[in-house]
């Protein structure tokens, strides 16, 4: 019998073709709820810029599986499964954990593949928390957006925004107290503002009125195609400053996303939101948004 030629390294700018296979691969197998072809591309833009924070398995030269924390993404290609790689990947993956000073290590484990579940149970992994997508209900009817008098709202400008470090700095404030901690880096937002479908229009930012280059609070939608060709919309982000919370900001900045996206031609509108942000669930469902699919995740303590 000849001997399997495996590897467990960190991901390097010339894997991201192998990556892609692995992901194309299980899309199918796996039928991952609220997961599209077009998802694939948009979580590569945010991965190939920071190689070093994914872990990829090879056999015999050929990339068969990946983790990337900062993803809570575990993939293995269907043909190379029960072969130990996903079991390697762990700790390999708990590495970059304890690297960038994260407690824990969290994984998305499909509540739908058992033998997903047993795995993570088995290497010590437990249930902790659901990220939800919710779904605007057919029909419901959203009212336009009226920000306060005290504020400004322009699109993101890529010269007056341009200095990358200082947005990264403001999105993470925005979100300070989220149930998840956010791990954007430069380097990464840089690589997805640098990417061909980038759109600056998709990305409302709001300012005091008095210093409109100051931002405070911001949304950013994006839409895909489904496989029936249908256009289905997402409110990515949301998030506002603490000290200008409290304001409506958020309400507004939801309306305005919901406006937009049906502008550009959204048969249907989803979010994503943890189940543990009852602040943002209730904002939620009083705008006719629903709970359509759980996101169950794991977590293994970092040692």
């Amino acid at each position: 019998m000849p001997t399997i030629a495996v590897v467990i390294r960190r991901a390097g700018a010339s894997d991201e073709a192998g990556i892609r296979d692995v992901m194309v691969a299980s899309l199918a197998t796996d039928a991952i709820p609220g997961f599209l072809r077009s998802d694939i591309e948009r979580a590569l833009v945010r991965i190939v810029p920071d190689p070093a924070g994914t872990v990829v398995a090879v056999e015999d030269g050929r990339v068969v599986g990946y983790c990337t924390p900062n993803h809570d993404d575990l993939t293995v290609h269907p043909a190379f499964r029960r072969r130990g790689h996903a079991r390697r990947l762990v700790p390999a993956a708990m590495e970059v954990v304890r690297e960038r000073g994260h407690p824990e290590l969290q994984l998305y484990v499909p509540s739908h593949l058992p033998a997903s579940q047993a795995f993570a149970a088995s290497l010590g992994f437990r249930y902790r928390s659901s990220l939800w997508q919710f779904r605007l209900r057919e029909g419901h009817e959203v009212p336009p957006p009226e920000f306060p008098a005290d504020v400004a709202t322009r699109p993101f400008d890529r010269d007056l925004d341009s200095d990358i470090d200082a947005w990264v700095a403001f999105m993470l404030a925005a979100f300070e107290g989220h149930p998840t901690a956010m791990t954007w880096t430069p380097a990464v937002i840089a690589h997805v503002n640098a990417s061909s479908d980038f759109d600056p229009a998709a990305i409302l930012l709001v300012a005091p009125a008095d210093d409109p280059t100051r931002p405070i609070g911001f949304a950013r939608i994006e839409t895909a195609v489904d496989e029936a060709g249908a256009v289905v919309g997402d409110v990515g982000l949301l998030g506002v400053l603490p000290a200008w919370r409290g304001r409506g900001l958020g309400r507004e900045l939801l309306r305005w996303s919901v406006a937009d996206l049906r502008r550009r031609g959204a048969d249907t509108i989803e979010l994503s939101v943890e189940a543990a942000n009852e602040r943002a669930t209730t904002l939620y469902r009083a705008h006719g948004f629903e709970p359509a699919i759980e996101w169950p995740h794991w977590v293994l303590p970092a040692r």
